[in-house]
């Protein structure tokens, strides 16, 4: 599978990818914070899951980022 990108297009890509990636950082800071100040331990339970899947997701977008990083190195040796 080949996909072609325009070189604004990934940029732009690059960059939502980077703004997302932050969104899910700090999204997993604030619920571990929740969960710290939480008094029930269901409700520390709920938002340390949520927090790991935050931190989970955030890999995955990081990921991808680096992966069209390479993309894009290797694009510009084509």
């Amino acid at each position: 599978m080949k996909i072609e990108f325009s070189d604004e297009q990934l940029s732009l890509l690059k960059e939502v990818l980077e703004e997302y990636a932050e969104m899910c950082y700090q999204e997993m800071f604030e619920d571990k914070r929740v969960a710290l100040e939480a008094e029930e331990k269901f409700v520390k339970d709920e938002y340390n899951a949520l927090a790991d899947a935050e931190e989970e997701r955030f890999g995955k977008v990081k990921s991808l980022s680096e992966y069209i990083v390479k993309y894009e190195e290797l694009m510009k040796n084509v």
